[in-house]
């Protein structure tokens, strides 16, 4: 597999991640800006086209079987770069160690993606103010994609100017809020673009966009039995018949867990009671999941509730699953789960770590704990906080796996939650 890149500023950039037991990590990004989840489905695949984004850096992590070969093709479009109209074709296989990053201005496009799904934590990029403010650009925040033809000619590669103003916080958000007003309104496929000549001489950039069927599937589907639990549908736009985009909007942080190819299956409940789940599951579409939940939330309609479903990966959903109720899996390998959970703290202000905010309970053990949830939402200061300390620890390896959190009985009988973390070799 090629590593190294000729285009400057295209290359791997490797994800910090922590050992999930097995051949299992948990990625976190510290983020709280809006994602992209993209699926291409299980049939055969092609984009059909390059893409270059002017305003958007794509920060790529590919989910798939280590089996699989993807071939990225890349072209330098950048006027003024140094390795301007320069071509590559890199091979690698999926894996949740690293990602791409492709730097606005370079043009790619990609084969082999059947089966595999990845995850884009882009940046974004303004135009220079004074060019914007006197419509000078030839560029729009919410179009920008240019396609070229897969056989363009080397005497034909347009060269363009992409934006180098990093965009602040402020931008995100007015992205994601547009994201989530504007998507559910979408009639028409993701779009292609062509620079289209005129009679009179002029170029003009169109898009042509494919009308979509009428989606009459619901936005949420509660499960019968367990109060609160459901799955709620992502904004999603479709480029295909079995691929699309799931936009990650939720303004929480975002990690996702890669459960490995070995069998893997919990033996306890992970109960949490400040974090409220939103699960995302993408790998092979017929893949049974089994999922078992308790209702240990004793002001809950339905506490004592302990029940089992079957569910199959869908990029287009996720599962909320509140605090206070259990839930294990079984047969997750090769599935990938994503996350943007909301935190709930304590009302009584006490302190919550929302590392240690898991309760393993063994799934044969009855009965089952008597719990009581957290109920205040956190506030956005909370968030950027907790993204402010994930940055601080990927300043430095790993040394413990996530932690098993059992809980015990005190002295005078008060329940007491130990946290047990598996040291991990230091990086060589």
């Amino acid at each position: 597999m090629n590593e190294s890149f000729a285009i400057e500023g295209l290359g791997w950039r490797e994800n910090w991640r922590i050992e999930n037991g097995n051949d299992s990590y948990v990625v976190p990004f510290p983020t709280l800006r809006p994602a992209t989840l993209v699926f291409h489905g299980e049939t055969e695949f092609s984009y059909g086209h390059y893409g270059i984004h002017l305003g958007q850096a794509d920060w790529l992590t590919f989910m798939g079987p280590s089996t699989r070969t993807i071939t990225g093709h890349f072209i330098d479009c950048r006027e003024g770069s140094p390795t301007a109209g320069v071509r590559e074709r890199h091979t690698w296989s999926p894996t949740s160690a690293r990602a791409l990053y492709i730097p606005p201005g370079v043009a790619h496009t990609f084969d082999g993606l059947e089966f595999v799904n990845s995850i884009n934590s882009y940046e974004l990029f303004l135009p220079d103010p004074k060019e914007w403010v006197h419509g000078s650009l030839d560029w729009q925040p919410d179009a920008d994609i240019i396609n070229l033809p897969l056989d363009v000619p080397d005497e034909d590669l347009p060269l363009y100017k992409p934006n180098t103003h990093l965009a602040d916080e402020l931008w995100y958000d007015m992205v994601a809020a547009q994201q989530r007003a504007m998507i559910p309104k979408v009639a028409y496929e993701y779009p292609v673009t062509r620079d289209v000549r005129l009679a009179d001489g002029t170029v003009r950039r169109v898009e042509l966009r494919r009308p979509l069927p009428k989606d009459g599937r619901k936005n949420w589907e509660s499960f019968d039995g367990v109060f609160g639990v459901g799955w709620v549908r992502h904004p999603v736009i479709r480029s295909g018949a079995e691929s699309g985009f799931s936009a990650l909007l939720d303004r929480h942080p975002l990690y996702f867990i890669d459960h490995g190819e070995d069998r893997y299956t919990h033996d306890a409940y992970g109960i949490h009671l400040g974090q409220e789940d939103r699960l995302t599951f993408v790998g092979p579409r017929d893949q049974e999941v089994t999922l078992h939940l308790i209702d240990t939330r004793v002001d809950s309609p339905t506490y004592g509730a302990d029940v089992s479903f079957t569910l199959f990966p869908d990029p287009e959903r996720y599962l909320l699953i509140p605090p206070g109720v259990g839930h294990a899996f079984e047969h997750l390998e090769n599935v990938y789960t994503i996350n943007r959970p909301r935190t709930l703290l304590p009302e009584d202000g006490g302190e919550y770590l929302p590392g240690n905010d898991v309760i393993d309970w063994p799934v044969d053990q009855r009965p089952m704990p008597s719990l009581r949830a957290n109920a205040v939402p956190a506030s956005r200061e909370y968030y950027e906080e907790r993204v402010a300390d994930q940055k601080k620890l990927r300043a430095i390896p790993p040394t413990h796996s996530t932690p098993s959190v059992m809980m015990i009985t005190g002295e005078n009988g008060q329940q007491i939650r130990i946290a047990l973390r598996k040291k991990v070799p230091a990086a060589s």
